[in-house]
This record gives C-alpha cells, sequence and structure tokens, in this order.
C-alpha cells in the first residue's frame, strides 16, 4: 500500500444517535456506482460493494418497518365497509412501538465490574466517553426494529464506542470464524446516496468520501486488531439468520393493518351508534326543506301537519347498531398480537380482566422476561468484545497480545424483571444472613436494585462514615 492519506478534516463519523434520520417516508433510489480511485486495492473495492449492495438490498423493509414502528403505516382497505371519503381519516394504532418498547426498557447495561481497579477505571472512562448507558438503550431500540444494529471500535485521542442503525450500516457474516468478517458504515448521506463510508477490515479501516468530480477519495489506518472492529447486536440470530430477526415482523404488521382498519370502521360506527335515523312516514318533504340533517337530529320540537287526508305523520327510528362486535374483534385482534409479540394483552390499551396478583402479574410478563434475558445473553457477549478491543487500541496491541488481567471482568444489565425495591430488599436480607460478608458487596447493593452511580455512592459514603467513626474511637483513647 501508498503511505496513508489524511482523513478530510471533519469527516468523523456521524452516527444514529448524534443526528437526525433521513426522510423514512421517501422511495428508496438504489444506490448509483461509488467510482472509488483506482489506486484502492481490489480486495476492499469488492467489499465495499458487497456491503453496498447488502445495505441498499434490505433499506426498503428496513425503512418500512420504521414507519410502522412510528405509526405511519398506511391504511390496506379492503373498499368494502370505509367510504372513499372517509379513507383520509387518519387512524393510529401504536402496538409495533409497543412491541419493541416493551422489551428495550427492560434491556438496561448496568455498567463493566472488574477485580482490578486500573482496569476498572479504564472501564468506567471508556463507557463514560461512549455514552453507553444511554446508547445501548437507543441501539437495542434499533435492533429489535430492524433485527440488528451494529457498534465499532474508533480511536482518535482515545477509544470510543459508536453505534450505528441498520439503515446505516451493512456487514458480510464469517460462518466459520464466528463474527463479522468485514462490514461498512455510512457516515453521511446526499439524497439517500451514501457520500461517505468506512470499511472495517480485518487489517486495515478505510475512509472514503465522494469529491463531487465523479470519484471517489481515499485513505486509510492499518490495525493489528486480529479482526474486524465492528460486531453486531442481533434480536433471535440462527444460523441462517446470523443478524437476527425484527420485532415487527410480517405477522405484526398484518395484525397491525387488520387493527388500523377495525379502529376505524370502530369510528364510523360510532357516529352512527352516537345519532341513530330516524324518519317521519307520511310528512310533508317541504317542512324540513330548511333544516339540516343536524338540526333535525338535535331539535326539541317537530312542528309536522296533518297530511291532505288529515292524518298525523308516523314517527319512528330505527334500531342502533351494536358497537359490541366491534369490542370483541379488537380484542381478538390484540390476543393475537400480544401471541406473537409476548406483550401482555393487559399492555396493548384494550378491556381485559387485570391479574389478581403479583405472582399472576409476573407469570404474563415471563415470556418477554425471557427473551429479554435471551437478548442480554447476546449484547454482553458484543459488549465484552468491543470492551476488549477499545483496551486494546488504547494499549496499541494486538487483541491477542492483551493481558490478561484485561479479559477478567464482567458486563451487567438490570433485572429484566424490573421486581420493587421493597421485594429485592427482602430477599437480599434473607441471603446475607445466611452469607457471612455479602452484606454490603457491590453485588449485594445490585441485586438490590441499584443502579451503577447509586452503589458508588453508597460505598463510598459507608467508607467514609467507617473512617469516620475509626478516628472518633481513636480520639477518645487518645
Amino acid at each position: 500500500m501508498e503511505t496513508p492519506r489524511t482523513y478530510p478534516n471533519g469527516l468523523g463519523g456521524r452516527k444514529v444517535n448524534d443526528n437526525p434520520q433521513p426522510d423514512t417516508w421517501r422511495k428508496v433510489v438504489v444506490y448509483g456506482d461509488v467510482d472509488i480511485n483506482a489506486d484502492m486495492p481490489q480486495e476492499y473495492r469488492d467489499m465495499i460493494e458487497d456491503c453496498l449492495g447488502l445495505w441498499a438490498g434490505k433499506l426498503t423493509r428496513n425503512m418500512l418497518k420504521y414507519r410502522y414502528y412510528n405509526g405511519k403505516n398506511v391504511l390496506k382497505d379492503f373498499g368494502i365497509s370505509i367510504p372513499p371519503s372517509l379513507l383520509s381519516v387518519e387512524t393510529v394504532v401504536g402496538w409495533p412501538q409497543k412491541a419493541v418498547d416493551s422489551m428495550a426498557v427492560r434491556c438496561r447495561f448496568d455498567g463493566f465490574k472488574s477485580p482490578d481497579p486500573e482496569v476498572q477505571a479504564e472501564l468506567d472512562a471508556l463507557s463514560a466517553r461512549s455514552r453507553l448507558n444511554v446508547k445501548f438503550r437507543q441501539a437495542t431500540e434499533s435492533a429489535l426494529i430492524h433485527s440488528c444494529c451494529f457498534a465499532t471500535v474508533n480511536m482518535e485521542d482515545s477509544a470510543r464506542i459508536d453505534f450505528w442503525s441498520a439503515e446505516n450500516a451493512a456487514a458480510r457474516w464469517d460462518d466459520a470464524a464466528g463474527r463479522i468478517a468485514y462490514g461498512i458504515t455510512i457516515d453521511a448521506f446526499e439524497d439517500w446516496q451514501p457520500s461517505a463510508i468506512t470499511l472495517y477490515a480485518t487489517d486495515v479501516v478505510i475512509k472514503a468520501w465522494d469529491t463531487k468530480n465523479g470519484i471517489w477519495e481515499w485513505g486509510y489506518q492499518p490495525i493489528s486488531m486480529g479482526r474486524p472492529t465492528i460486531v453486531s447486536f442481533a434480536y433471535r440470530p440462527t444460523f441462517r439468520k446470523p443478524f437476527g430477526q425484527s420485532r415487527i415482523t410480517r405477522a405484526v404488521m398484518s395484525i397491525t393493518d387488520s387493527a388500523v382498519r377495525e379502529a376505524l370502521r370502530t369510528e364510523i360506527s360510532a357516529e352512527f351508534f352516537t345519532s341513530p335515523q330516524k324518519y317521519l312516514l307520511g310528512a310533508d318533504r317541504e317542512a324540513f326543506e330548511q333544516t339540516t340533517k343536524w338540526e333535525a337530529y338535535i331539535g326539541n320540537i317537530f312542528a309536522v301537519g296533518r297530511d291532505e287526508n288529515g292524518d298525523l305523520p308516523q314517527y319512528g327510528q330505527l334500531s342502533q347498531g351494536s358497537m359490541q362486535p366491534h369490542t370483541e374483534y379488537m380484542r381478538s385482534l390484540a390476543a393475537r398480537f400480544s401471541g406473537e409479540t409476548n406483550v401482555p394483552i393487559s399492555q396493548l390499551g384494550v378491556i381485559h380482566d387485570q391479574p389478581a396478583s403479583a405472582e399472576a402479574i409476573y407469570a404474563a410478563n415471563e415470556p418477554l422476561i425471557i427473551e429479554c434475558e435471551d437478548f442480554n445473553d447476546g449484547a454482553r457477549d458484543s459488549l465484552r468484545m468491543l470492551a476488549l478491543m477499545a483496551m486494546a487500541a488504547e494499549h496499541d496491541v494486538p487483541l491477542a497480545d492483551l493481558e490478561a488481567r484485561y479479559a477478567d471482568f464482567t458486563v451487567n444489565f438490570a433485572n429484566p424483571a424490573m421486581p420493587s425495591i421493597v421485594s429485592q430488599t427482602d430477599a437480599m436480607v434473607k441471603l446475607a444472613a445466611s452469607v457471612p460478608g455479602f452484606a454490603g458487596t457491590d453485588t449485594f447493593w445490585e441485586q438490590v436494585g441499584f443502579s451503577e452511580d447509586m452503589r458508588r455512592k453508597v460505598q463510598t459514603e459507608v467508607a467514609a462514615n467507617i473512617g469516620m467513626q475509626l478516628v472518633a474511637a481513636m480520639a477518645d483513647e487518645g
């Protein structure tokens, strides 16, 4: 390779969390040719072309899932029961968002923990620089919508972990190695056309950018990590789908479409239910020529004369249509949606018998909790690899040569069951009574339900109080 070029000023990658996403309502146009300066080795040109093809092939579907998440899916009418004049009425069913957020809110990164104080300090600094507590929640949401998201280790002044949506990144999986073979992040767009790309390969990180003259320039940075510095976070990965599956499945979208239609039908039926049809037999039509339908409905007095035969008009009212079939059908759709997503039916805004006890409430949420634990297991491996690569980059050593003490740390997540602090405290106090020395440890406070910041605050204050007591005791003895 030639001497590395200097990256253009201000090209630093823009992440999904730091800038607004492009307008997902636009129709996707497949990217044009990325004509990279010919001196880039063909191997890396092929990688970029491959990943761009993967990204473009998935983009339309990813945008569709995001529309469903935002409640902007278009009404799919059968053309039978909804009048054409009412098709433009905006009707939103937020169940896809509930399917995603009900899991994302339970998957909470709770920091790294190492027995080595020096390693712990490095991990804490990495977590703070990368804003992992905030960005992991956003990454989880993105992974649940699109089936996966990506994270990269970037080295500027210090190593930092950045997260990328599937709308901004793509990668090729290596079955033999059980990891990503290579991947790209799209750092900037212009009308959904990539204008800045970063390639993460095993031995190099390459940045390429559009110079507006038809040729893409590029620069590179050799790495000795032994693997690409990009990993994926996937929901329900399988051998056939290593990048996972979306929570917004075809079944979820179909049920949501049915619910949107039913919600609009219910609105229309409610209007007829509110203003039932009335009739007058034998009345002179001219008596109502100056009266609107609404005035006739809300009027308190009807003044109608006899007909030419001297008979009084006959007043009547047609029976009202029942709202019960609409309610039952929406409840049926909610039950189907709950079965597909494990979101308890009581959380879908449908009238339903509430669980009678804390045990019943936990039982209703247990399938969702198990899914959260499964996602956290995969995310734990990804975060651990990212942290190891970040520390290797900080010390400028290959990943395989990182000191063993740096590998002795854990990745913690909050309990997805989200138990109350009262029940957790009771359980931990009973356990502490059986295990001498357990009370007051970091694990004790973690299981009680305290966040990482709160645990440190408590331990610092406890240590300070013990120190003050020792000083006071020594003063008394003196």
